[in-house]
């Protein structure tokens, strides 16, 4: 991976994730990236109790939680930046919610997210200059990830106070 900030670079990698029913399943998360900013995002979910084929979500925005509720699988992002944020209509708070609904991702209102996944399941901290093909969940949860002491409250968990 380079980064360049003039102009956009993509990186690629697999990331273990917890679910809620404390399942473990990978990731494959590849971003467009500006410099240090996520220009946009994709995930390749497979979960064949929901679909057969691969899940693919992409939006403008950086991922926090992949997970699943009810049975429904839901993806919480926010916007990298100012730019991101009007793009979506200014959310607020600024957590925007995805289901999948029947073949397709749904956008949904905040107060329909579910409070059991405010908890960012998804790398969150600040991509490191060297990415393993696999980011276990002891990598990730480390200090220098997203347990990082430097990294904001919001980062870790959605919240409806966030403004």
């Amino acid at each position: 991976m380079s980064i360049n900030a003039c102009s956009g670079d993509t990186t690629t990698w697999d990331q273990e994730v917890k679910l809620l029913d404390g399942r473990k399943i990978v990731v494959t998360q590849k971003r467009l990236l500006q410099g240090l900013l996520t220009r946009d995002a994709w995930l390749t979910i497979n979960l064949p109790q929901i679909s057969q084929e691969p899940i693919v979500w992409h939006e403008s925005l950086y991922p926090m939680v992949v997970n699943i509720f009810n049975g429904s699988l839901y993806v919480v992002a926010m916007p990298s930046t100012v730019r991101e944020r009007h793009r979506y209509g200014d959310p607020s708070p600024p957590n925007i919610g995805f289901r999948w609904v029947a073949s397709g991702w749904q956008r949904i209102p905040f107060n329909e997210i579910p409070e059991a996944i405010y908890d960012a399941n998804m790398l969150v901290s600040e991509l490191p200059p060297k990415l393993p093909k696999l980011l276990t969940l002891d990598e990730k949860n480390s200090t220098k990830m997203n347990q990082d002491p430097d990294l904001p409250e919001f980062d870790k968990h959605i919240s409806p106070k966030l403004n």
